[in-house]
C-alpha cells in the first residue's frame, strides 16, 4: 500500500487536500476545526486560490500520516484475525505475522 505522505515535503495541491479530506469523510469545516483555521481557508486551498502556509502544510502532513496508519491497521486486522482463528489463539505475537503483512 503506497502512501501520498511518504515524506514531509509533500506539495499540498488543491487535489491532494480535497482527496485527504474526502478520504477521511470530513467536511471543509471538519478539516478547518482540526487544523485550527477557517472553513474559508480550506475552501481557498481546495479551489487553488491560496496555498497552505508551512504550519498548515505540516499539520496536513500529520493528518495524512495518521490516516495512512489507520488504513494500514484496518488492512492488517483481518490477516491477524485469520491467523488467530487458524491457530486457535486468542492473541498472537506481531513477529508471527510481520512477514505476511509487509
Amino acid at each position: 500500500m503506497s502512501s501520498d505522505f511518504s515524506d514531509q515535503e509533500t506539495t499540498w495541491t488543491r487535489g491532494k487536500i480535497k482527496s485527504l479530506r474526502l478520504r477521511l469523510g470530513w467536511s471543509q469545516a471538519d478539516l478547518a476545526r482540526r487544523l485550527n483555521c477557517t472553513s474559508t481557508d480550506v475552501e481557498l486551498w481546495e479551489s487553488g486560490s491560496a496555498v497552505p502556509t508551512s504550519d498548515f502544510a505540516n499539520e496536513l502532513f500529520l493528518v495524512g500520516k495518521q490516516a495512512d496508519t489507520c488504513s494500514r491497521e484496518v488492512h492488517r486486522s483481518p490477516q491477524a484475525e485469520i491467523l488467530c482463528e487458524q491457530k486457535a489463539l486468542a492473541q498472537i505475537e506481531f513477529s508471527e505475522i510481520k512477514e505476511e503483512i509487509e
